[in-house]
């Protein structure tokens, strides 16, 4: 294990005409909101003089519903990101240890940073979160482990029965955060988002978004699902008003349009397979995804890497570098639709043929 500062890498600028650009960096959906969703903001234009509710009770009530929670378990937020940063500013102070995968999502770094906390990092095996390491990894300064799953940025994920050793083997004082922001997508047959392993617990907690699968990004509404006892806590530190009117009226309609969802998911797995087969074939080297990104590694490390992205930038198509999760070899590449993956199959195809030459 070892400790880590977050150095955040520049991404550059897309050629081309920007009508053209390919926004494949930010793991957004390319199918966008439901009719639903769409329909709720627009009904809500007459009411923009006024201030959302600060307990999110309605849309609290639809998750419930829609879930199978109780409500007094749930906390809504400004995203998952805000949520999830909440409880780090309640449960870590100066000096504590905020511990968590070696490739996990940046943020968790940045948290630690903020609050003058340490970050340690595990190592992983296979790229993907060791939970023997992570365990292992716990000190008596230990006061909140992350776990992303599926992760971001590698698309790996942990098994339920992994994730149930890790709640089980943790102190009672420490808390799990299980950060489940690309569930929706996750199709293996081992794979939980973990709400199970919040009954009978103080110390777990599940982070839920709506802006990858629901298509809601623009309107960052997240919530998390934990102990009453725990999200009282976090209620008390969050903002007033933290998710606006607009985006609690497109979260609740989004929830009842269980076609679309279905649908977004579909096609989202489908085109995820269809893109790592055509990328495998081309001689690259793709991790097992279960988000609704791939994590792809490029031939001659750190160079290869980045004359990939170049080659595409170039071609308007805008990915992400991932150097600063310590992976300088590898892109993170959004699945949008067959007709955007397929414009970078062949980008992707050029280049493997111009380093070839």
């Amino acid at each position: 294990m070892h400790e880590a500062s977050a150095t955040v890498v520049p991404q550059g600028k897309p050629g081309g005409d920007p009508a053209n650009w390919l926004r494949l960096n930010a793991n957004e959906s390319s199918y966008g909101a439901s009719s639903e969703a769409r329909k709720a903001v627009a009904d809500m234009a007459n009411t923009l003089e006024r201030y959302p509710d600060p307990s999110s009770i309605a849309l609290r009530t639809a998750i419930a519903t829609h879930f199978g929670l109780p409500i007094d378990e749930l906390i809504c937020g400004n995203g998952s990101e805000a949520v999830v940063e909440t409880i780090a500013r309640c449960y870590a102070r100066p000096g504590d240890e905020i511990l968590f995968g070696r490739y996990s999502f940046i943020q968790y770094k940045i948290f630690a940073e903020r609050l003058g906390a340490t970050a340690v990092l595990a190592e992983e095996t296979g790229f993907r979160t060791d939970i023997d390491t992570l365990l292992a990894a716990v000190t008596e300064r230990t006061k909140i482990v992350f776990i992303a799953n599926p992760n971001n940025p590698t698309a790996t994920h942990v098994p339920a029965k992994e994730l149930r050793r890790l709640r089980d083997g943790l102190r009672k004082d420490i808390v799990l955060v299980i950060d489940s922001a690309y569930a929706e997508f996750a199709n293996a047959g081992d794979y939980s988002a973990g709400h199970e392993l919040v009954a009978g617990t103080q110390n777990v907690i599940v982070a839920r978004t709506f802006s990858k699968a629901y298509g809601l990004a623009a309107l960052r509404v997240g919530w998390a699902h934990g102990p009453a006892s725990l999200i009282r806590v976090l209620n008390r530190m969050k903002q007033i008003g933290n998710v606006n009117v607009l985006g609690q009226a497109a979260a609740i309609a989004a929830l009842g349009a269980v076609e679309h969802l279905a649908d977004v998911v579909a096609k989202t797995i489908t085109t995820r397979r269809r893109t790592t087969g055509a990328l495998t074939a081309l001689g690259l080297d793709v991790l097992p995804s279960q988000g609704n990104f791939l994590c792809v590694r490029f031939p001659h490390g750190v160079s290869g890497s980045r004359s990939a992205f170049d080659q595409l930038m170039a071609k308007g198509i805008m990915v992400r570098k991932i150097e600063d999760y310590g992976l300088p070899e590898f892109l993170r590449i959004s699945i949008g639709t067959d007709a955007e993956m397929d414009r970078v199959i062949a980008a992707l195809s050029d280049y493997v043929q111009s380093t070839a030459a």
